[in-house]
């Protein structure tokens, strides 16, 4: 199995069998992201078995990208809590003549 597959952060659900990965694709809806499960369903219909692994890691790593601490951060913050970070960026780079 790859190094992806076995990555597992408290934030990521099991994903290591077929349903366990449309279940966790699936689950994105709830943050508002795209699930990608037609996509997933069309691919796995299409791919030969030796890439099975292959497509397994591409969509575990599209769940883990959305379902990082930083990704529901971004999508949980208000817009004023954005403003607030994006002018706190801004002064920081400006302080350091960027």
């Amino acid at each position: 199995m790859s190094t992806a597959a076995q990555h597992s952060a408290p934030h990521d659900p099991p994903m290591e069998t077929v349903p366990q990965l449309r279940a966790a694709l699936g689950g994105l809806a709830s943050l508002g992201i795209e699930t990608e499960l037609d996509t997933f369903e069309a691919a796995l219909g299409e791919t030969p078995l030796n890439e099975f692994e292959e497509l397994g890691d591409r969509y575990r790593a599209y769940v883990h990208r959305n379902t990082s601490p930083e990704a529901v951060a971004g999508l949980t913050m208000s817009a004023a809590e954005s403003a607030a970070q994006l002018r706190r960026k801004m002064a920081e780079a400006q302080a350091e003549g960027r």
